[in-house]
């Protein structure tokens, strides 16, 4: 069998597909959706796929956003919608933190998105259900007849362990269990490519297709982190900052479950990629000197430009720069927005009770700022190790399909590039700003509020 492997990894604003050869050779596409749709997302593979040989590949695996939910095939209701948030009250106000263990592995976090406040909010607004799935579990549907999900996509209604849907939360809900996909491991064939399929995509027909994971999980996957205390920061979009464990940590407010045969603890971001996007196109990164900005008593920056999740968790947040002076320059604002990003990892490690670590790795676009890097290095004080595959979550999805064909991937995936070491320099001061960051939000969280109402 040929031996390269394609992952494809549906993102929230483009496709991205990987190439993977069994010498470690990689290569790339990418294409942005036309539309948020099934259909956009279906011809955003098309467009990409042309980009690659196709005759060279042996197996797909998928990765993609979850959160987001297809309803009978047509309607979306998008993985930032804003729907739901009654329902995440209810449950939360009505179920003991033992009690989700119990169902589910693992306490509900206060994230809307998650299946059992959105499939409740669907329930309530829609008289007719057939199907309810997400984007991968649509994508595999369309490549191979058969609609599966994994457990961890579905994290939050699948307990962790016994890899099945709560009977008990479907019950409440009022939704049978047959509108949803098939619950299977990631390294399950879920079926072989379609004739249809091959003729509108451009792939080939009979291609074996692997389940595979959710992007942030896949990611951590693509980025070699598996051992206990190792601690990731996946940039993009949103921010996920998080650590391997040993167990299952109860008390958190922020998210812990199973990840394969260890436990995950993490927070996530709503608006880091945001924040940075806003601070290219407004001052630019480029020559951006810390200690003369520190010097220069540059602004704390509050990277909430559309609402925040971990650890505040308030929609109504925004932005803002405290401490603007007469002579502050466009590095000093850029390097607020650097700064306010790191702190906002920090603010969730606080929030994850500072769990020992042994160092930690980034992935995604914003790991090839160095400036971010050092302010991470420093504030966290550890190596920050980068790779040289950023596109983590389509590797890991190659990954998965791989070592499910029995290829040995342990020598050919990702390597780390760099090695970011603390100096020592800036930590001092920057605790300092970072602990006036945090009082921030809670002396404008009323304010916020206020402001989205006029």
């Amino acid at each position: 069998m040929n031996k390269s492997i394609l992952g494809i990894d549906l993102g929230t604003s483009s496709v991205k597909l990987l190439l993977w050869h069994s010498d470690g050779q990689i290569q790339k596409a990418k294409a942005s959706y036309n539309e948020k749709t099934p259909k956009g997302w279906l011809n955003a593979i098309k467009e990409a796929v042309k980009e690659l040989d196709t005759s060279i590949i042996g197996a797909i695996g998928l990765s993609s956003q979850v959160g987001t939910y297809i309803i009978n095939n047509t309607d979306v209701i998008s993985w930032d919608s804003g729907v739901g948030n009654d329902e995440l009250e209810y449950i939360k106000n009505s179920f003991s933190a033992e009690k989700f263990v119990d169902e589910i592995a693992m306490p509900h976090p206060n994230i809307l998105s998650y299946p059992i406040p959105r499939l409740m909010y669907i329930k309530k607004h829609y008289k007719h259900i057939e199907s309810i799935c997400q984007p991968k579990d649509y994508i595999l549907m369309k490549l191979t007849g058969n609609c599966v999900t994994d457990k961890y996509s579905f994290r939050g209604l699948v307990h962790g362990l016994k890899g099945t849907y709560s009977d008990f939360f479907l019950r409440k809900i009022g939704i049978d269990k047959n509108v949803l996909p098939l619950v299977v491991s990631p390294d399950t064939m879920a079926g072989l490519t379609t004739a249809q399929c091959a003729q509108y995509i451009g792939i080939p027909e009979g291609l074996p297709v692997f389940v595979g994971l959710n992007d942030f999980f896949s990611s951590v996957v693509g980025m070699g982190t598996e051992n206990v205390g190792d601690m990731f920061d996946i940039t993009g979009t949103s921010e996920h900052l998080g650590i391997i464990c040993d167990s299952l940590n109860r008390d958190t407010k922020m998210v812990s479950g199973m990840y394969f045969d260890k436990y995950i603890h993490y927070g996530v971001t709503a608006s880091s990629g945001a924040s940075l996007d806003f601070g290219i196109k407004n001052f630019g990164f480029d020559d951006i000197n810390i200690g003369k900005c520190l010097n220069n008593k540059p602004p704390i920056f509050t990277p909430y430009l559309n609402g925040e999740r971990a650890p505040i968790f308030d929609s109504n947040a925004r932005g803002t720069f405290l401490g603007i002076s007469s002579d502050c320059s466009k590095q000093d604002m850029a390097y607020s927005i650097l700064e306010g990003v790191s702190f906002s990892l920090y603010h969730i490690y606080e929030n994850m009770g500072c769990p020992k670590y042994n160092n930690l790795t980034v992935s995604g676009g914003a790991s090839k700022n160095k400036t971010l890097n050092i302010l991470k290095s420093e504030l966290f004080n550890t190596t920050v190790q980068t790779l040289k595959e950023n596109d983590t979550s389509a590797l890991g999805a190659a990954k998965i399909a791989a070592n499910a064909l029995g290829i040995d991937t342990n020598h050919h995936f990702n390597t780390i590039t760099d090695i970011i070491s603390p100096s020592g320099k800036y930590r001092d001061i920057l605790l300092q700003r970072y602990n006036i960051y945090k009082n921030i939000y809670t002396s404008l969280k009323e304010q916020f509020i206020k402001f989205s109402n006029i």
